[in-house]
């Protein structure tokens, strides 16, 4: 090799390395996207557009302490300095912190009163943040996704610890740890990325985000939950921090002010969702904010253990601009720690003007300001505070107002720092506006995080919505209560709630992609604002009055009808409206126009010409167009997870159920299918086809003596089709007429499954010796024979007796129906099966959905079916459902917990305080709950059900043994997971069961039928076979 060509081959590796160094680099400092929120805040702030209104409006979230904490305010005193008072009776609190969900986390009663209210806060505004973000929760499960959770109060230990003995709780070991808090999360969302809960003190939601920040860049993780919870309701943390002089006297923070005398406490949760910047703008979210960096130090040696270090501050935040990338001058606004200490806040706004001053001047200074002066100091939970209200700075390009600033600090030097106190609302002026947020430990840990304003987003070219479009809407929940507060939630949106005007085709493209769907559930197909608010209200009547449709399991038929009368345009609308109708139609016209002779695609579309247009009447086109049509809709159907477990076809469409389950190629298919059709046009001898109101035995034996005519098609047991010549037709009809026999002649141009069929058999037989079949991959049943088919029951001579003989459609019914409950869903142009299908099965057993109607132009029935099958508890793939289609994600209202009061017994130890009056509200275990039922269980009547009183034994105890208040809160057919049973309360629930019921059985036996009913039938089985 020669010396250039070394050369060469080294700057190539050079270039190959420094390449690597770039994109490592690049993940070192990708920006973070803040990409959902969710908060419970003092003043009542539980969604950013409520916090944006409380901060603009300058209103202070101080108040006194909550009457349900009465006890509280006894212990508090501003004038005195004994022991065990608290300084203030005020503070920022929370309405009802006992109030929790606690189904819709799968937890008993038992277990969540044994659960800190921190740890209920987090989960229910974890859900909120992930509903904000529209990432739909459950899609999270087995995810890497992590949870970085802050929380450092220890009230609920102090609660726990004045419990007697008796009133002890297994859960409460892990109900008592701030460690369970983030495992807690992970463990509901079935997240598998790191899990840490952190406890710094007050900056433990900012160190959270650091670690957030840090797991994401260094892809430990995809997805992100930061963020913290405090609350306080337990006076004991109070009287210490009175004992130090941390609090103020009248419960507010005086952050800069000359006043300032300590802190006034607060509780409160936020929680953020991040993603990397490239995967927000891969998955289309909206992003809210960007974290450029942050920053973790400690104070180390200060003027004591408690007291701030201002060099170590300072040193911080130039950390948090160097892994932003940034300069003191790309800042325009700090979020200050700012508690209203007298000794802190002059040393922080010292450190702060010590970085940024030289770059600000009086005429562009930077601006300080505290989320504490509106609410209080959340201490563990501050820092996230800080984040959203930067956050929501940053978004609306406008400054909110620090509060309770009348007379600048004395101790800080404004006259030569170039730092201003915002205390009105102003416009945010920057060509790219930027914050930074401080978050300070009182046992040193300190942290700070530099956030900058969102990207323009990316222009996506959406197609237009078309006049009178129609839009699927669901609603969903784990109650019927939630879901009527749910459906309120929108309505309330609707009626201006946000502020803004709300596109419906926004409002249902989110419910579907952006929220979990539940159990309890409606839908409805709408088209308009108006028409929203009258379906709204339509639904919520529904709920209110119980009628919500079963949620039996169900399979899925699908059922592929016979040629019908087509128009040109016929399958237009969902061309235009579904990619996967389209791409299948083009499929099906590349294989079937060269043997049609005619452009298959340009006669369902409609820009046919008019030749084309009549030839539709005719077999020989009309059925290829059916077909390709019958098969893009079962395609579509099966894109947006309505999957067939069986399918069957009537006359032609056996063809394209063959296609659909497997049987054989697309290709094949249209040989078939064309060369059929072809050869039943060219039968010379004319006939014609009567539908006739009787059944077929009825029928049959007026047909002796005409032997060009024959029963077609078994549809229904009083319905029947025959075919074949014409005049033997008339004379038939004529005697049916005697009989006063209702029958109908049928627009068809040629006598099919006839004897006048025969004429062109063995050529059929010879066009498609060719096809070749495989195993069908989803089950066929053949409307030959009435029954499932193989590989092996298909050849050229099957299609042959398909074309001659009679369609047993009702013989192919009957056999699904024996298979079990159905969703069938009718495949086809037209509703005619749906309707014949119900005659031949137990009414109510089954749902009949419809894919088109002739008249249908706006492809409005798939929506209507769509929504059926959703409301019955069908699952959809929604994000195929919208893909190509008008919506995109925007913020709704979040989920409406049905929440009820948790509390630990009341009875605390003598001489003890009373920490919690909501005690009072005790959701109090059965009298039952601590031995078994056996005496009070209801006698087996003599000719009564066995299993029915067994299944409400089972229910009985298992409401005693998760604590829940009535046997009623247990369903029949609900799992004892979903309400909360774990191996725990399993070992206990068994013990009761077999002392009640005297059977013995294994604990994992709960699991494997895990709903009364299951259960109940399992233990029957095990008693008949004692007995």
């Amino acid at each position: 090799m020669t010396i250039e060509a070394e050369l060469a081959a080294a700057r190539e590796i050079i270039r190959d390395y420094e390449s690597r160094i770039h994109r490592l680099t690049e993940r070192r400092t990708e920006p973070i996207a803040i990409v959902g929120a969710g908060l419970r805040l003092p003043g009542g702030s539980t969604t950013l557009g409520g916090l944006t209104e409380y901060l603009a409006s300058g209103r202070s979230a101080t108040g006194p302490i909550p009457e349900a904490r009465r006890q509280a305010a006894e212990f508090a005193r501003a004038d005195s300095q004994d022991k065990g008072r608290i300084s203030s009776a005020s503070g920022g609190f929370l309405d009802e912190i006992d109030l929790f969900d606690a189904p819709f986390f799968n937890i008993s009663p038992k277990e969540a009163r044994c659960i800190d209210p921190q740890q209920r806060i987090a989960l229910e505004t974890s859900w909120e943040a992930l509903e904000n973000a529209n990432i739909d929760p459950t899609r999270l499960r087995r995810g890497n996704v992590g949870v970085y959770f802050g929380a450092s109060s220890v009230d609920f230990a102090w609660e726990v610890g004045a419990l007697a003995a008796e009133d002890m709780e297994g859960y409460l070991a892990s109900g008592v740890l701030n460690a369970a808090v983030a495992g807690r999360i992970s463990y509901f969302l079935g997240a598998r990325g790191p899990s840490m809960s952190i406890d710094t003190a007050c900056s433990s939601s900012l160190v959270a985000l650091h670690l957030a920040v840090k797991g994401l860049r260094d892809r430990e993780c995809e997805i992100a939950l930061c963020g913290a919870a405090s609350v306080i309701h337990h006076p004991f943390s109070s009287m210490l921090l009175s004992d130090m002089q941390a609090l103020s006297t009248d419960g507010r923070c005086k952050t800069f002010d000359e006043s300032a005398d300590g802190y006034g406490r607060a509780e409160g949760c936020g929680v953020i969702v991040l993603k990397r910047l490239s995967d927000a703008r891969r998955d289309g979210d909206t992003v809210l904010a960007l974290v450029r960096g942050t920053a973790v130090r400690q104070d180390g040696e200060s003027a004591g253990f408690t007291a701030p270090n201002g060099l170590a501050q300072e040193a911080l935040m130039r950390a948090a601009l160097a892994d932003a990338e940034l300069g003191p001058g790309d800042v325009q606004y700090v979020e200050a720690h700012g508690t209203g200490t007298p000794l802190g806040d002059p040393i922080e706004m010292g450190s702060i003007a010590e970085v940024f001053g030289p770059s600000h001047s009086e005429q562009d200074p930077l601006l300080v300001a505290s989320l504490k002066t509106n609410i209080g100091h959340m201490e563990g939970a501050a820092g996230i505070g800080g984040v959203i209200k930067t956050v929501l700075q940053l978004r609306n390009g406008t400054v909110y107002p620090h509060l309770n600033f009348d007379k600048p600090s004395s101790r800080i030097a404004w006259a030569t720092w170039p730092v201003r106190v915002p205390t009105q609302v102003e416009p945010w002026r920057a060509d790219v506006r930027r914050g930074l947020v401080n978050s300070f430990g009182f046992t040193g840990t300190i942290a700070s995080a530099v956030l900058e304003e969102a990207p323009k987003p990316l222009s996506l070219v959406r197609p237009a919505p078309e006049p009178g479009e129609g839009h699927v809407l669901t609603v969903s929940a784990k109650s019927a209560p939630a879901l009527a507060g749910q459906i309120r939630r929108y309505r309330q949106l609707l009626n201006g709630g946000s502020g803004s005007p709300v596109d419906v085709a926004d409002l249902c493209h989110t419910t579907n992609v952006g929220r979990a769907h539940f159990r309890h559930r409606v839908s409805a197909v709408v088209t308009g604002r108006d028409d929203l608010a009258v379906q709204l209200e339509e639904l919520l009547t529904t709920v209110e009055r119980g009628e919500l449709p079963g949620q039996a399991s169900r399979k899925v038929g699908f059922l592929f009808s016979g040629l019908g009368a087509l128009r040109p345009g016929i399958g237009a609308g969902l061309y235009r409206r579904h990619e996967v109708f389209a791409a299948e139609l083009d499929a099906c016209d590349e294989a079937l126009t060269p043997l049609v002779g005619r452009p298959v695609k340009e006669m369902v579309l409609g820009t046919c010409g008019s030749e084309d247009a009549e030839a539709l009447g005719l077999a020989r086109y009309g059925q290829p167009v059916q077909f390709a049509i019958e098969y893009a809709l079962a395609r579509l159907w099966m894109s947006w997870g309505i999957r067939p477990t069986s399918v069957a076809g009537h006359s032609m469409g056996e063809i394209a159920a063959g296609a659909v389950a497997g049987l054989f190629s697309l290709q094949d298919a249209a040989t078939l299918i064309s060369a059929r059709a072809r050869l039943m046009d060219s039968v010379r001898t004319p006939g014609c086809m009567v539908s006739v109101g009787a059944g077929a035995d009825t029928v049959a034996p007026l047909l002796a003596g005409h032997d060009d005519v024959a029963v077609a098609a078994v549809n229904a047991p009083q319905q029947c089709v025959i075919s074949g010549g014409r005049a033997s037709i008339e004379a038939i009809t004529a005697e049916l007429a005697a009989r006063d026999v209702d029958f109908t002649m049928l627009a068809v141009s040629q006598a099919s499954h006839s004897p006048l069929m025969t004429e062109v058999a063995e050529e059929l037989r010879e066009e498609i010796a060719g096809v070749r079949y495989n195993e069908p991959e989803i089950t066929l049943v053949s409307t030959v024979t009435g029954e499932v088919a193989r590989q092996n029951d298909f050849d050229a001579g099957y299609w042959v007796r398909q074309f001659t003989g009679p369609v047993n459609f009702m013989a192919a019914m009957r056999t699904l129906d024996r298979r079990g409950k159905h969703v069938f869903v009718e495949v086809s142009p037209f509703a005619t099966l749906t309707s014949l299908g119900r005659r031949c099965v137990p009414a109510g057993r089954h749902l009949w959905l419809a894919s088109m109607h002739p008249s249908d132009e706006d492809g409005r029935v798939i929506l209507e079916s769509v929504a059926k099958a959703y409301a019955a508890g069908q699952p959809i793939s929604w994000p195929d459902f919208h893909r190509g289609r008008h919506g995109r994600k925007i913020e709704l209202p979040t989920y409406a917990f049905d929440r009820k009061p948790y509390a630990l017994p009341a009875g605390v130890a003598a001489g003890r305080p009373v920490p919690n009056a909501v005690q009072a509200a005790v959701v109090a275990p059965p009298a039952v709950a601590d031995g078994p039922v056996v005496e009070t269980l209801p006698a087996i009547p003599e000719n009564g059900d066995p299993r029915t009183t067994m299944t409400e034994v089972i229910r009985r105890e298992a409401a005693a043994v998760l604590g829940f208040a009535d046997s009623a809160d247990v369903g029949t057919d609900v799992d004892f997971t979903d309400l909360g049973m774990d191996s725990l309360l399993a070992v206990r629930f068994r013990k009761e069961l077999c002392a009640a019921l005297s059977v013995t059985f294994a604990t994992p036996e709960i699991f494997n039928y895990p709903t009364p009913r299951a259960l109940a039938e399992f233990l029957g089985e095990q008693l008949e076979k004692v007995g």
